[in-house]
């Protein structure tokens, strides 16, 4: 099979290789990928700005079928549609797990980093942390946005279990982005006033924001700044900086009103000043997310089976598994929300 693989530090040190397909062990499934997403951690890794345990296959937002089972791997079968939760190789028995934390085990492996990720043929995975695509999505093509699944489910982690959010809250959303958008999305399902805010290049991207939910969109910190007293004199209820650059984290916390709380999505992918004396004064919150709990799953994926949230537009290019310098490309050069790879060439 074929699979991309980070070889090596640089990045001219990651391609497409030829690899042995790879074998279940008990509990574990090997599935047959149908789509695999492009994330900025992704990004991240091929810049060595996150660790990896080299060579080793990237990608962990994926949907794809069941191919294969190992051992007793409760209801699965052979045909199912599934996606997986990343750091699906864990110690089992620490609170986090327990708690089904296991993004934060000190002892989590996650595929796409720590073992051979989605962006092949085929990629194996423990049954535990599977779930099935619902049985509504019937075409491909439905079953494809699956593979935003993961991300989608993030930031509900994020909204929904990390902070409070309460009808008539105005939040803002830095970055108008796939999670931004998919932030946007969230908080006006939980009644929120929502602004997003963007740079002047990303017209199209705010636009969408507008067209998907959001209230108001702005390009610039002083714009952002009259929105929101515009709305709330007194400052936003909740910020969420979700492009990982620190003049978005600035405009977020310039914003933001006392007593309020900031929630950090994005990934900076290196150290950045943070003005936590502006916090203080404020008694303001600081929130942070990381990834996806088992709760998370269960929550996203009952939103998307009650279509309550449409995917659909922020899946940009669908490129097969050799064309994956042009989907990294376009997210590079930001002009693409989601980028998939698609291993079989399937709606190439």
């Amino acid at each position: 099979m074929k699979g991309l693989v980070k070889f090596s530090l640089g990045e001219n040190g990651v391609g497409l290789r030829e690899l042995p397909e790879p074998s279940p062990r008990p509990g574990e499934l090997k599935v047959k990928v149908l789509a695999a997403g492009i994330c900025g951690s992704d990004i991240h890794a091929i810049r060595d700005q996150r660790a990896v345990n080299m060579p080793v296959v990237l990608g962990h937002e994926y949907v794809g079928q069941v191919a294969e089972c190992c051992g007793d791997v409760g209801d699965f079968r052979p045909g199912d549609w599934v996606m997986t939760l990343p750091a699906c190789y864990s110690c089992g028995s620490c609170e986090l797990c327990r708690e089904g934390l296991v993004t934060l085990c000190r002892q989590r492996r996650s595929i796409g980093s720590h073992v051979d990720g989605a962006m092949a043929n085929f990629v194996v995975v423990p049954a535990k942390y599977s779930f099935r695509v619902p049985e509504r999505a019937k075409s491909l093509e439905e079953k494809m946005t699956y593979a935003l699944t993961e991300p989608f489910c993030c930031v509900v982690r994020g909204v929904y279990e990390r902070i409070d959010v309460k009808p008539g809250d105005l939040a803002v959303v830095s970055g108008p982005g796939t999670i931004g958008i998919m932030a946007a999305m969230l908080f006006k399902s939980r009644g929120a006033q929502v602004i997003v805010s963007g740079l002047p290049s990303d017209r199209e991207k705010l636009e969408l924001a507008l067209k998907m939910g959001a209230d108001e969109a702005v390009t610039s910190a002083a714009a952002l700044a009259e929105a929101v007293r515009g709305r709330k004199p007194e400052g936003a209820d909740i910020t969420c900086e979700a492009a990982g650059a620190a003049p978005s984290l600035r405009a977020c916390l310039s914003v933001l009103r006392t007593h309020g709380v900031h929630l950090q999505v994005g990934l900076f992918g290196k150290p950045v000043e943070c003005d936590i004396d502006g916090m203080f004064l404020k008694e303001a919150t600081l929130v942070t997310t990381n990834s996806t709990a088992v709760s998370s799953w269960e929550l996203g994926l009952r939103l998307l089976e009650e279509r309550k949230f449409d995917l659909t537009p922020l899946i940009s290019m669908r490129l097969p598994l050799e064309r994956w310098k042009g989907g990294f490309d376009a997210m590079i050069g930001q002009r693409a929300y989601r980028a998939l790879l698609l291993p079989d060439n399937k709606f190439d």
